[in-house]
């Protein structure tokens, strides 16, 4: 089974320079003024789609806030200037972009530093400030109402600490330099205090994570490669990471690789992170964990040694591959590995595995004396082992392959926490 090649959003560097979005499409606009749109489809980000018709925010450091209001996209300029771009539909998507327009009245945003964060609510453009303070303006048609200040709470006033402001529904919501995640309810023209979501953090890798948006209930964030990972929000609780495109071009490799196997491997990552997503098998706290280990860049090496797969420190950042020997077994055998080994870099460990004394076979299973496929115990139970159970299938189906398996491999970590998958040739099956 084959990956579909990821499609990376905003991946270009100081070209690409305000994410938004508008229903199900995620729209990037470049500092030339180009538009460009991927729909997503569940949790699948399409490939960029450039829209026709004008350019938008194209003119450097003038035009400083891009936000969307249904569909149109409005660009608040340096001196607050406000200028609309409706946007054509066809049959529910966003095809082609209109010629700007200024909408009429106040002014927006025009105190320079001083006014932080655009966001929108409704029909409603929203202004936060430094010091935390609130500002509304209510948009009829093509006409911006004056500001008015919200009473109630101030929202993300801490400067160094909070990074990005959402909205979500009636909700405005601050993440924090370290992942935090807080929110504000608004009703009316009121801020109500601020609480602390639970759950996991969201875009606490500062030098990675460039984008935060949102999508229905959903918070979106896109990192500096043009990697997609989302979190459902259900209630006040923030769910665990997970991957929309698969893009993994922050991984590295020794010069010494092929770009054949290269690209092999990334195929192999994406397959076994894209099975993960929906892996019953792990859960949400491991998931978790080992989307956070596929977030970081890891560094691939050359195994030399005859009897191995592949090799991983346990919470480390690399990653070594015996590619002669590996590779060979074929795709899901790839998967199985490289799944295994990154639930050892994500901080997972395992004990030697107990083989089966004389006058024993797993035909009879005994988990307290010894190991066997599919025992649940205390080896083939560990998250890495059952990590690989999410790439060949149904259940019945990974037992007999792991039973297989088995009979040659094993995983063991040394004491200097490297975990290395062995090939034993020389071993006794497991199974009578």
């Amino acid at each position: 089974m084959s990956v579909s090649a990821p499609f990376p959003v905003a991946f270009n560097g100081a070209f690409d320079r305000f994410v938004v979005t508008m229903g199900n499409q995620i729209i990037v606009t470049t500092k030339t003024g180009g538009v460009f749109r991927h729909d997503v489809n569940g949790n699948t980000v399409g490939p960029a789609i450039a829209f026709s018709g004008a350019k938008v925010a194209f003119n450097g450091p003038v035009d400083r806030f891009v936000v969307t209001m249904g569909n149109r996209i409005i660009v608040t300029t340096q001196s607050g200037g406000v200028f609309g771009h409706d946007v054509l539909l066809f049959l529910g998507s966003p095809i082609s972009v209109g010629s700007a327009f200024a909408l009429g009245g106040s002014k927006v945003a025009f105190n320079g530093a001083f006014d932080r964060f655009v966001v929108t609510m409704g029909n409603r453009i929203i202004v936060i400030t430094e010091n935390g303070g609130v500002f509304g303006h209510d948009v009829t048609g093509n006409t911006v109402g004056p500001a008015f200040a919200f009473g109630g709470s101030k929202v993300a006033f801490n400067r160094a600490f909070d990074r990005f402001v959402v909205t979500m529904g009636n909700r405005i919501i601050v993440i924090t330099e370290n992942g935090g995640v807080f929110g504000h309810d608004v009703t009316g023209n009121t801020v109500g205090p601020a609480f602390a979501f639970g759950g996991s953090k969201v875009a606490f890798n500062r030098a990675f994570d460039r984008f935060v948006v949102t999508m229905g209930n959903r918070i979106i964030v896109t990192t500096q490669d043009g990697g997609v990972w989302a979190h459902d929000i259900n209630g006040t609780t923030v769910g665990p990471a997970f991957p929309m495109n698969f893009v993994l071009s922050h991984f590295t490799f020794a010069s010494d690789i092929s770009a054949g196997n290269r690209q092999r491997t990334l195929d192999r990552h994406r397959f076994a992170l894209m099975r993960s997503t929906g892996c019953n098998n792990l859960s949400a706290e491991e998931k978790s964990k080992l989307h956070g280990a596929y977030d970081r860049a890891i560094h691939h090496t050359t195994n030399t040694d005859p009897n191995a797969n592949a090799s991983a420190a346990v919470g480390g950042s690399s990653l070594s591959v015996n590619f002669g020997v590996l590779f060979p077994q074929g795709d899901e055998e790839i998967s199985q590995t490289l799944i295994h080994e990154m639930m050892h870099s994500a901080g997972y460990t395992h004990p030697t595995r107990r083989d089966p004394p004389s006058g024993s076979s797993c035909a009879r299973p005994d988990p307290d004396v010894f190991d066997c496929p599919g025992d649940n115990g205390v080896y083939y139970g560990t998250a890495p082992l059952r990590a690989e159970m999410c790439i060949a299938g149904d259940q019945s189906d990974v037992r007999s392959r792991l039973t297989d398996r088995a009979t040659t491999e094993n995983c063991v970590i040394d004491d200097n926490g490297v975990a290395t998958i062995h090939k034993e040739a020389s071993r006794q099956p497991l199974r009578a």
